[in-house]
């Protein structure tokens, strides 16, 4: 059974601080806890650190009229960077109104979108067409306009415009994502520079990160059922060649990354053995695959994008990173599921007995830790 704890409503970050670098920042190695703040973060990193990060954008993906929701998911037809008219999917409510063929609009200085119900993707999500004029524009920019930031539904406040800049990292740059990868959410200017003055290389990756990441466990009795859907990764030539030619620690900003390097690992043991597809399914660690090193799996690669359903539970065998960067997590969640495997059952006890005993701010707003595996 996964472990799991009890969260105090008021331990849930409505805000994030400011700076973002002043976040609480717990170190956990080798069985022990020490803490500071973010902005001292390459103190407790090795001179020859590679550091990778997700540079995926949060798209405003959340579409709101009156008690008419609609959280965009996946666009079905068309493209971020298209026009009208696309298909589009997403997660809605109330469901009674979008069954019943329900229909929404929005308009502002010369700008309209029209939405309409087409059918049931799934018990959770439905098919959505969407036309806009001017059509030529991209369903981004259209977004941009009406849509607001898919803050969780954890965060017990009215969306400000705030948000907009405070659910992004400062070294976003592809749109694509449906929530922050909110480890990034801490990086600032001064954070950086001392990266660069230690001598710490950084790479980034791109992790779109979607309904794989954040819903929560259906039955954490057997969380191996859990339905884990589908993202979307890629990794450019330099951050692959980074990964090949080096034996340096590797520490992932986040558990996006950590999911997409660790799924390189297995394309590249696919390659290996006449198998590479573009997809990666939920538990390709439980395949009998021949063992392969992770230099002579990761050669087999070339830069290129894929999906991946990398599940990571207690028992996973890591083969990329060394250390986490990751926030504090939700109970009965695939993320702290995946923060167990990372450094077991007595680690994340102790490391989440010790921030819930010390005040530390839970959930994407809220502080984060750096851990080592052991």
């Amino acid at each position: 059974m996964l472990w799991s704890y009890e969260l105090p409503p008021d331990r849930i970050a409505q805000y994030p601080i400011e700076p973002r670098h002043a976040a609480r920042l717990l170190i956990y190695k080798g069985g022990e806890i020490e803490e500071s703040i973010f902005l001292h973060l390459a103190e407790f990193l090795p001179r020859d650190t590679r550091l990778f990060y997700n540079d995926s954008r949060v798209i405003p993906a959340r579409l709101r009229k009156g008690n008419i929701e609609v959280l965009l998911t996946e666009v079905v037809e068309g493209g971020w960077d298209r026009g009208s008219p696309q298909l589009w999917k997403g997660l809605f409510r109330p469901g009674r109104f979008w069954r019943k063929g329900g229909e929404a609009s929005w308009e502002q200085e010369g700008l309209s979108l029209y939405i309409l119900w087409e059918k049931v993707a799934n018990p959770r999500e439905g098919y959505f067409k969407a036309i806009w004029k001017p059509s030529h524009l991209s369903a981004l920019e259209v977004l941009e306009r009406f849509g607001m930031p898919p803050l969780p539904p954890y965060i017990k406040r009215s969306v400000e415009a705030a948000d907009k800049e405070r659910y992004q990292t400062l070294h976003a740059i592809h749109p694509g994502s449906i929530a922050a990868p909110t480890a990034g959410l801490h990086f600032t200017p001064d954070v950086w520079q001392r990266l660069r003055e230690k001598g710490i290389q950084s790479f980034p990756i791109t992790l779109h990160v979607g309904l794989g990441t954040f819903l929560p466990l259906q039955n954490p009795e057997m969380p191996e059922k859990h339905p884990i859907h589908a993202e979307f990764f890629s990794i450019s030539a330099a951050s692959l060649s980074s990964l090949i030619t080096d034996e340096t620690p590797i520490v992932c900003v986040g558990t996006t990354t950590l999911r997409a390097l660790e799924s390189l690992y297995w394309f590249g043991v696919n390659a290996l053995q006449g198998k590479f597809s573009s997809h990666l399914p939920p538990f390709p660690w439980k395949e009998e695959y021949p063992p392969a090193p992770l230099r002579e799996a990761l050669q087999a690669l070339v830069p290129f994008t894929a999906t991946t359903q990398l599940y990571i539970l207690p028992g996973y065998p890591f083969q990329v990173a060394s250390g986490l960067i990751t926030n504090f997590h939700l109970p009965q969640s695939t993320l702290l599921a995946l923060v167990e495997a990372f450094i077991g059952r007595e680690g994340i006890v102790k490391v989440y007995n010790y921030a819930l005993e010390k005040g530390f701010r839970f959930l994407s707003y809220g502080d984060t830790s750096l851990l080592w595996r052991k």
